[in-house]
C-alpha cells in the first residue's frame, strides 16, 4: 500500500519553496552589496554566503558556482531596473520624462545594483565561462531596454532616428562612464554637469514635433 501524504504535505511543500525564494534572493542581494562595496575580485561565493547569513552548503545549493551566482545578479538587476522604469513615467508627461531620460538612467547606473552589474561585466573580460553566458544576456536586455524607450519616445510623439540604436549605446555608456569614473574619485558633484549635457544632447537629437 502506497504510503498516505499527511493533509498539510502541500503546505509544507509551499513553505520550503518560499524559504529557497528568500534564501536565493537574501545572496542575490548580499552579492550586490559586496560586488558594490568589495568589487568583483573579493566578492568570493563565502563572503557572499557569510554576509547573506547563508551556510556554505545552502549557498552551494542555489548557486553551484560564483557565475551562477553572478549572471542570477545581472538578471535580478533588470527586472529590478524595469519596475524602476515603470515607475519612472507614472503621471509623468512623456515629452518630458525624454529630456530627464539621462538623469533617470544615471539613478539606476549609479546605483549599487547598477555598480554591481558594472563590475561584473568589467570581470567577464578576463573570465571566458562568465562572458559566454553574460554576453548574449546582457545584449537581450539592452535590445529589450532600448525597444521600451523606443515605445516611450513613440507615445511621446517624437520620431525615431535611423541611427537610434546608436544613439541608445552612446548615452548609456556615458552614463556607465560617468557612474564609474565618479565611483573612482569618490566625488560625483560634476556628473549633474555631464547629464545635463546629455540630455541637452537628446533634446536635439529628438526634438519636440511642431505644432
Amino acid at each position: 500500500m502506497s504510503e498516505i501524504a499527511p493533509p498539510d504535505a502541500k503546505p509544507a511543500r509551499r513553505r520550503q519553496a518560499d524559504r529557497s525564494s528568500s534564501t536565493r534572493d537574501r545572496l542575490i542581494e548580499a552579492a550586490i552589496t559586496c560586488l558594490h562595496q568589495r568589487g568583483y575580485a573579493q566578492t568570493t561565493v563565502s563572503v557572499v554566503a557569510e554576509a547573506a547569513g547563508v551556510s556554505r552548503g545552502a549557498m552551494t545549493h542555489q548557486f553551484p558556482a560564483k557565475t551562477d551566482l553572478m549572471v542570477a545578479v545581472v538578471r535580478a538587476v533588470f527586472r529590478k531596473d524595469s519596475d524602476y522604469y515603470e515607475q519612472s513615467i507614472v503621471g509623468v508627461d512623456l515629452v518630458d520624462w525624454m529630456r530627464n531620460l539621462p538623469w533617470t538612467l544615471w539613478g539606476a547606473v549609479s546605483a549599487p545594483s547598477g555598480i554591481a552589474v558594472m563590475e561584473i561585466m568589467l570581470a567577464s573580460r578576463s573570465d571566458p565561462q562568465l562572458a559566454e553566458r553574460l554576453r548574449d544576456m546582457q545584449m537581450r536586455i539592452d535590445t529589450a531596454a532600448h525597444a521600451w524607450i523606443q515605445d516611450r519616445r513613440r507615445a511621446a510623439g517624437l520620431v525615431e532616428r535611423p541611427d537610434g540604436d546608436a544613439i541608445h549605446r552612446l548615452v548609456v555608456a556615458a552614463a556607465r562612464g560617468l557612474a564609474l569614473e565618479a565611483l573612482f574619485r569618490r566625488n560625483s558633484e560634476d556628473v549633474g554637469d555631464s547629464i545635463a549635457v546629455l540630455a541637452e544632447l537628446l533634446t536635439h537629437l529628438y526634438p519636440p514635433a511642431k505644432a
